[in-house]
Protein backbone atom coordinates (compact mmCIF):
# COMPACT_ATOMS: atom_id res chain seq x y z
CA UNK A 1 0.00 0.00 0.00
CA UNK A 2 1.22 2.95 -1.23
CA UNK A 3 0.02 6.18 0.50
CA UNK A 4 0.70 10.13 -0.62
CA UNK A 5 -0.84 13.40 0.12
CA UNK A 6 -3.27 14.95 -2.22
CA UNK A 7 -3.39 18.06 -0.66
CA UNK A 8 -3.15 19.89 2.69
CA UNK A 9 -5.20 23.14 3.30
CA UNK A 10 -5.15 23.21 6.78
CA UNK A 11 -8.40 22.24 7.44
CA UNK A 12 -9.30 18.86 5.25
CA UNK A 13 -5.95 16.46 4.42
CA UNK A 14 -6.62 14.92 0.91
CA UNK A 15 -4.39 11.51 1.18
CA UNK A 16 -4.71 9.18 -1.86
CA UNK A 17 -4.05 5.34 -1.26
CA UNK A 18 -2.71 3.09 -4.39
CA UNK A 19 -2.27 -0.87 -4.69
CA UNK A 20 -2.75 -3.45 -2.20
CA UNK A 21 -4.43 -2.15 1.18
CA UNK A 22 -2.96 -4.51 2.95
CA UNK A 23 -0.39 -4.32 6.24
CA UNK A 24 0.87 -7.45 6.36
CA UNK A 25 4.89 -6.27 5.13
CA UNK A 26 4.35 -2.60 6.51
CA UNK A 27 3.26 -2.99 9.94
CA UNK A 28 6.63 -4.76 11.53
CA UNK A 29 8.03 -2.78 14.18
CA UNK A 30 7.05 0.46 12.22
CA UNK A 31 4.21 2.82 12.65
CA UNK A 32 1.09 3.00 11.35
CA UNK A 33 1.34 4.01 7.90
CA UNK A 34 -1.07 7.08 8.30
CA UNK A 35 0.87 8.02 11.20
CA UNK A 36 4.27 7.93 8.59
CA UNK A 37 2.82 10.02 6.16
CA UNK A 38 1.38 12.86 8.06
CA UNK A 39 2.98 12.34 11.91
CA UNK A 40 1.12 11.41 15.45
CA UNK A 41 -0.76 14.07 15.58
CA UNK A 42 -2.89 13.49 12.25
CA UNK A 43 -5.95 11.66 13.97
CA UNK A 44 -7.00 15.02 15.49
CA UNK A 45 -7.32 15.98 11.66
CA UNK A 46 -9.66 15.70 9.01
CA UNK A 47 -8.77 13.82 6.46
CA UNK A 48 -10.43 12.29 3.04
CA UNK A 49 -9.00 9.01 2.23
CA UNK A 50 -9.38 8.40 -1.60
CA UNK A 51 -9.18 4.34 -2.78
CA UNK A 52 -9.92 4.71 -6.54
CA UNK A 53 -6.53 3.10 -7.43
CA UNK A 54 -6.60 0.75 -4.73
CA UNK A 55 -7.02 -2.60 -6.36
CA UNK A 56 -7.97 -5.22 -3.33
CA UNK A 57 -7.75 -5.26 0.03
CA UNK A 58 -6.97 -7.81 2.88
CA UNK A 59 -8.19 -8.38 6.54
CA UNK A 60 -4.86 -6.63 7.73
CA UNK A 61 -6.44 -3.81 5.53
CA UNK A 62 -9.96 -3.71 7.29
CA UNK A 63 -8.13 -3.80 10.69
CA UNK A 64 -6.02 -1.09 9.51
CA UNK A 65 -9.31 0.81 8.53
CA UNK A 66 -10.96 0.19 11.81
CA UNK A 67 -7.34 0.89 13.74
CA UNK A 68 -7.44 4.48 12.28
CA UNK A 69 -10.96 5.00 12.65
CA UNK A 70 -10.58 4.46 16.23
CA UNK A 71 -7.80 7.15 16.63
CA UNK A 72 -9.57 9.64 14.62
CA UNK A 73 -13.04 9.06 16.77
CA UNK A 74 -10.38 9.15 20.00
CA UNK A 75 -8.23 12.29 18.62
CA UNK A 76 -11.75 14.11 17.87
CA UNK A 77 -10.60 14.10 14.03
CA UNK A 78 -12.75 12.60 11.43
CA UNK A 79 -11.69 10.14 8.21
CA UNK A 80 -13.86 9.53 5.21
CA UNK A 81 -13.13 7.44 2.56
CA UNK A 82 -14.07 7.78 -0.66
CA UNK A 83 -14.21 6.57 -4.62
CA UNK A 84 -14.22 3.37 -2.64
CA UNK A 85 -13.82 0.77 -6.14
CA UNK A 86 -16.67 -1.54 -6.13
CA UNK A 87 -14.86 -5.10 -5.20
CA UNK A 88 -13.11 -3.41 -1.87
CA UNK A 89 -16.64 -2.16 -1.01
CA UNK A 90 -18.41 -4.90 -1.18
CA UNK A 91 -15.91 -6.51 1.12
CA UNK A 92 -16.46 -3.80 3.42
CA UNK A 93 -20.21 -4.24 3.69
CA UNK A 94 -19.80 -7.80 3.76
CA UNK A 95 -17.66 -7.21 7.05
CA UNK A 96 -20.69 -4.85 7.61
CA UNK A 97 -18.01 -2.29 7.96
CA UNK A 98 -20.00 0.46 6.21
CA UNK A 99 -22.04 0.78 9.55
CA UNK A 100 -18.72 1.77 11.26
CA UNK A 101 -16.25 3.31 8.70
CA UNK A 102 -17.20 7.11 7.15
CA UNK A 103 -17.97 6.24 3.13
CA UNK A 104 -18.65 8.70 0.47
CA UNK A 105 -19.38 8.33 -3.58
CA UNK A 106 -17.01 10.80 -4.15
CA UNK A 107 -14.47 13.46 -3.29
CA UNK A 108 -17.24 16.13 -3.20
CA UNK A 109 -19.53 14.24 -0.70
CA UNK A 110 -16.44 12.99 1.63
CA UNK A 111 -15.18 17.26 1.77
CA UNK A 112 -18.99 17.57 2.63
CA UNK A 113 -18.94 14.90 5.47
CA UNK A 114 -16.53 17.25 6.99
Amino acid sequence: MQLSIVSDNGGVTRVQATGQITTQDTLAGKLEPMSQLLGEAVYSRRVALNLAEATFIDSSGLGWLLLCNKRFREAAGKLVLHSVPPAILDVIKVMRLDEVLKIAEDEAAALGMM
